[in-house]
């Protein structure tokens, strides 16, 4: 059987099980390609490569685990596709799949007035949104943070897959802005926990494979944004900006912090969210954030 043809088989059986998309794929056919490639991938085999003796028989295992367990397919295979890009995903690690992916291969314009020089990409799970903001922005420094040491030793191999970032990107682990030695930014790239406490009884059971700490932000969902909107200032070079992800909470957000002026992305490529977002704003954070706003409205 050819990948291609396998790829078909296990597309349909996906349509017709009781699964749920969303972490990196978007219906059966790109889980199915996920699933397939992704083994392949681990494999050191090439797109276009050949199928292995055996290969059949092993992801006939993955798929039966994928429908019967529900496991995201990426945590299946070790391997996710983001920002056109592969990344390295064990089980223990969010799945990347943020729409600030496609905001920074675009530059962050306009909403960036000036090239970054420093740029922190705090929670940064396996470091695909500061590695992705490292090739958009070639002369800056980038910081990883995140306090989970499983999400930091994937992002430490995937900035290995990418030799010629190594000199610019740092890896640090701490509790938000703990262990950042005083470095001041440019640029905050953040997707933090989000989801209220109550929603995540009620998420699709591939969801509740990924770590919780990647995913409860408290009673209201905005529990870490508050601890990290009450320090970042002190982290700030001026006129820097916040490129944030709240997920479907756009009021809830605003209502909380209305002096941040968060202005709402249209994101035509991403999933709409229930409050009729993409979940992901920007905001100047200088010392007139609501003048920012106004002036780069038409920008939006």
């Amino acid at each position: 059987m050819t990948r291609d043809e396998l790829r078909r088989r296990f597309a349909a059986r996906l349509a017709n099980a009781s699964v749920a998309f969303g972490q990196g794929t978007h219906d059966a056919v790109s889980d199915a390609a996920a699933l397939v490639d992704g083994y392949l991938l681990g494999l050191g085999i090439a797109n276009d490569g050949a199928l292995p003796a055996g290969a059949e028989q092993e992801l006939e295992q993955l798929l039966a685990r994928r429908i019967g367990d529900r496991l995201p397919a990426a945590h299946l295979t070790g391997v996710a596709w983001f920002a056109g890009e592969t990344w390295h995903v064990p089980q223990e690690v969010m799945i990347p799949r943020s729409p600030i992916g496609a905001v920074l291969r675009d530059g962050l314009s306009p909403w960036l007035r000036n090239e970054p020089e420093a740029i922190l990409d705090l929670c940064c799970g396996c470091g695909c949104l500061g590695l992705v903001a490292a090739d958009a922005f070639a002369g800056a420094e980038v910081d990883l943070a995140d306090i989970d040491a499983s999400a930091l030793a994937a992002a430490r191999r995937n900035l290995a897959a990418r030799p010629h970032l190594t000199e610019r990107v740092r890896i640090v682990q701490g509790d938000l802005f703990a262990n950042l030695g005083g470095r001041r930014y440019d640029l905050v790239i953040c997707n933090p926990p989000y989801v209220a406490s109550a929603e995540l009884a009620r998420v699709p059971a591939e969801f509740r494979h990924e770590p919780r700490l990647g995913l409860d932000g408290g009673d209201d969902g905005l529990t870490v944004w508050r601890r990290i909107l009450a320090d970042l200032a002190g982290h700030l070079r001026p006129d820097a900006v916040l490129l944030g992800e709240a997920g479907g909470v756009s009021d809830r957000f605003d209502a909380t912090f209305p002096h941040l002026g968060a202005i709402w992305l249209d994101l035509p490529d991403a999933e709409q969210q229930a409050d009729g977002t993409y979940g992901v704003f920007v905001a100047s954070l200088d010392d007139s954030p609501e003048g920012f706003a106004v002036e780069n409205a038409a920008g939006s």
